[in-house]
């Protein structure tokens, strides 16, 4: 068939128009959208999280998690692939709208959005597929990813809410197996192990993915064994090796598997041990040895050999390449053995440091953990306080010579300690690998392993001093004591024929000269020990505050109440003059308020009489103490605040009444100094400005801290210079208020009478005829530029009395006044007018005003 040329004209204009159709048809959307934008950028996504599976270290000893957790660090590894990933699925989403793959991009940007930690970008693409797309699959993916969106953003609430959602689709196979297994990781995130357990023993069966299959079912093995079904467990770790699991999850399996063997015979044991032998030298597991040690440590544990359990978990830890988690358990196991089992307080410590320091803080119970070391570690600077100072004390009594062979028998042994240790290391020929604070032989390194200055214990110091003793008697410490010609004494002249002579003892010494650094050390050593008075009381002091701490730590931190009560016994019997006698007492009692009512009461009685006005006889006395002083506190706030209403308002005669009634009314309350100043200061505007400077000066001295205090000494500042404007004033007058207490004073000068000299005077005169009054008698320097001096009897109750002993005061100190002294007078003066003539130097003013009042 022949084309016309036409023809071919016209195809050519139509050809363009076909492709343009061909290009805007569905299936050629979907083509380049399925395989030029979804394939690529789905195939990276996975890709990620892939390498978050491969980096994801499970942690075989707790219950592994079902999903990894996303890691930060892997995400920004593969920045590039998601962000190519992005570009792809949004010109997908751009270029080919209207394709079938559109909701299958959306849900791949959603993912990277999730995959970024943006939440709430990744929740609102989620939502946006399901409520938009008109495919079952893709509805139903985007709300399974919606629901595991909310869990990592913590929203456990809305993630259940999508569950009655995900409820109400036909999910495709597919599907369902991705819901439950969010669903089961959603009850392990809430810590619901048996939720879990359903929701896994729901799905494990249909899982396509081999090592989803094999974690699973590993899972279920660790969830029935913390159930305690043992043989449930050896199943599920049975079907999680099936097949070709991944290397570590086989590994794991088959430790888990002799750990959950009931091993009570040796035999039993060692077929076991075969079994870890086997392990041990096969080449895949040499990064797995602590595990298998570890494992071991644990089967020995359950049997109850706690020496072999402990010297397997630290073969352990010294390991080439120890795994930090495993490393951490191991030390965390030993320690729960002296802690449990020989409850070695001390030892336990030591290991409890070492597994905080190792364990990730994403381990269980950490939190405990940590508490706990903290406890001990308190608890052994208490015992460390007492052995301390208890052995330095027992130092200071000894007699010098032998505190001299004792010191020289401590650094004999430190330095052959010191040079064993440095030949063991060279032996090893490689460093320590068990921690700082870990022994490597089988048992907690001794507290003086460090070289440091530590006195062992009383034992040890009394047997040093007998063999002291033994040897060369009870000698004083004095230059050349070995050759001095004495009588051997003491325990050694029980057995003279055992005993060296002289002669004996002066052949068999080699003196050896004491090098510079040895004495240099025992000088350090015996300015430790406390010689003074005062050192061996703070020494005394500090071991009393120890004991009360130990009380205190057994019973909170420890929950030990019987080693608590031994502490505060042992507190009250050494140091029953103890400052926390009254807290131990009271300690005791608690202890024993419910288990023994008969010796609770001894103690409730001994506080009540030994310490009637403390705040824990008061309560034990009245239960409802506490309660009754808040409602006489709250009263008198209530009198107060019309007494302070009143001053307010100037009427300060009618707030003096009220406060007055107050404080005669109310005692034991906590307002009562609030009460008290107001009091004072009333007295500056009822009476005069030195009673008012008298009731501030007695508040302060009552009440010598807080802001109460603080504020009284602020009033006092200002009241000097008020004073001086009054004394100064032409105006000023002494005061005519005769009722207040009075004393006796004179006046003199010092250059023509001695201080002494009147004194004596005047307490012959007492003791004659004032003997039962006791008066006290005082001197102030009345004006040191003039030079006199003023000296004062006091008290005097009232203004007669002291008028009276005026008098008879003058009469005696006639001889005593000479012609010279032109101020020298006995007069009776009220408190305020002595402060007042104090201030103003006015004498020959208040002499008038005497003369007027008094004679």
């Amino acid at each position: 068939m022949k084309f016309h040329s036409s023809h071919i004209v016209k195809i050519g204009l139509l050809l363009p128009v076909f492709v343009l159709m061909a290009c805007n048809s569905k299936g050629y959307q979907n083509l380049n959208a399925r395989y030029n934008g979804y394939f690529y950028a789905n195939q990276y996504v996975n890709e990620v999280y892939q390498a978050i599976e491969d980096q994801y270290e499970y942690n075989f000893n707790d219950v592994l998690k079902v999903f990894p957790e996303i890691d930060s660090s892997t995400i920004q590894a593969n920045e590039e692939k998601l962000d190519d990933a992005f570009k792809k699925s949004s010109q997908v989403i751009e270029w080919y709208s209207g394709s079938d793959w559109v909701d299958d991009n959306y849900i791949v940007i959603g993912k990277i959005r999730y995959l970024r930690a943006q939440f709430q970008f990744a929740r609102e693409t989620f939502q946006y597929v399901y409520q938009n797309s008109q495919d079952d699959n893709a509805k139903q993916q985007a709300l399974i990813l919606l629901m595991r969106t909310y869990m990592d953003n913590g929203d456990f609430d809305r993630a259940v809410e999508v569950t009655d959602y995900i409820k109400r689709e036909e999910l495709t196979a597919e599907n369902e197996i991705a819901y439950k297994l969010q669903l089961a990781y959603l009850h392990q995130v809430q810590s619901d192990n048996e939720a879990l357990r359903d929701a896994l023993n729901d799905v494990h069966l249909d899982i396509k993915d081999r090592d989803l299959k094999a974690r699973v079912n590993f899972i279920l093995g660790q969830l029935a064994e913390k159930s305690g079904d043992i043989n449930l467990a050896m199943a599920y770790y049975d079907e999680a090796i099936k097949g070709t699991p991944p290397y570590e999850l086989l590994f794991h399996t088959q430790i888990k598997k002799l750990g959950v063997q009931d091993i009570r015979t040796d035999a039993q044991a060692e077929k076991a041990y075969k079994t870890f032998d086997k392990l041990l030298k096969d080449g895949k597991n040499f990064e797995y040895q602590d595990k298998i040690y570890y494992a071991m440590g644990q089967m020995e544990q359950k049997r109850g050999r706690y020496k072999e359990a402990i010297a397997h978990y630290k073969t352990g830890t010294q390991v080439e390449q120890p795994n930090q988690r495993t490393q951490g358990l191991s030390y965390l196991r030993i320690a729960e053995i002296y802690y449990s089992y020989y409850e070695q307080y001390q030892n336990a410590s030591i290991y409890y440091d070492s597994t905080v320091m190792k364990l990730p803080k994403d381990e269980e119970n950490y939190e405990a953990i940590a508490k706990r070391q903290e406890v001990l570690k308190d608890l052994v600077v208490q015992l460390n306080v007492i052995d301390e100072k208890d052995s330095l004390l027992s130092l200071a009594e000894m007699n010098p010579v032998s505190l001299d062979a004792y010191l020289d028998k401590y650094l004999d042994e430190k330095e052959a300690a010191e040079k064993a240790a440095e030949a063991k290391e060279r032996a090893k020929n490689k460093s320590s690998f068990a921690g700082a604070n870990i022994a490597q032989s089988g048992d907690a390194p001794n507290a003086s392993s460090d070289g440091s200055w530590y006195f062992y214990n009383d034992a040890a110091i009394s047997q040093g001093q007998q063999e002291f003793q033994r040897a060369w008697g009870n000698r004083p410490l004095e230059d050349n004591w070995r050759r001095s010609q004495k009588a051997v004494i003491g325990i050694a002249s029980a057995q003279p024929d055992e005993s060296p002579d002289d002669e004996a003892v002066e052949a068999a010494i080699t003196d050896e000269p004491v090098t510079p650094d040895r004495a240099d050390e025992k000088a350090k050593l015996l300015a430790t020990i406390p010689q003074t008075e005062a050192a061996k009381t703070e020494a005394r002091q500090a071991v009393a505050s120890a004991y009360f701490e130990l009380g205190r730590i057994y019973r909170f931190g420890l929950e030990r109440l019987d080693l608590s009560e031994e502490s505060y016994k042992t507190l009250l019997s050494k140091f029953p003059q103890t400052e926390h006698r009254l807290d131990a007492l009271y300690a005791l009692y608690t202890l024993n308020e419910t288990s023994d009512v008969t010796t609770a009461n001894n103690y409730k009685n001994t506080i009540i009489a030994d310490y009637p006005d403390s705040l824990i006889a008061k309560l034990l006395i009245n239960p409802n103490y506490l309660l009754e002083k808040e409602q006489r506190n709250m009263e008198l706030q209530r009198v107060y605040a019309e007494a302070y209403d009143a001053y307010e308002a100037g009427n300060y005669i009618v707030a003096d009444q009220r406060i007055r009634s107050a404080l005669n009314d109310f005692e034991d309350v906590d307002f009562l100094p609030t009460v008290e100043l107001l009091a004072a200061m009333l007295k500056g505007h009822t009476e005069n400005m030195f009673a008012y400077e008298k009731a501030l000066n007695e508040y302060t001295e009552k009440y010598p801290e807080g802001q109460l205090h603080d504020y009284a000494k602020t009033l006092l500042a200002a009241i000097n210079p008020a004073k001086e404007d009054i004394v100064r004033s032409p105006d000023f007058e002494f005061s005519e208020d005769f009722r207040q207490q009075h004393l006796v004073a004179i006046t003199f000068e010092t250059a023509n009478n001695k201080q002494a000299d009147i004194k004596a005077v005047i307490n012959a005169f007492n003791q004659e005829n004032f003997a039962g009054e006791r008066l006290n008698i005082g001197y102030l320097e009345f004006n040191k530029e003039a030079g006199t001096g003023i000296l004062f009897i006091s008290p005097f109750k009232t203004k007669t009395a002291a008028q009276t002993y005026n008098l008879l005061l003058e009469k005696a100190l006639v001889d005593q006044k000479p012609q010279t002294d032109t101020i020298f007078h006995n007069f009776a003066i009220s408190q305020d007018n002595f402060s007042m003539l104090f201030q103003s130097k006015a004498l020959e003013k208040y002499l008038q005003f005497n003369k007027r009042f008094y004679q």
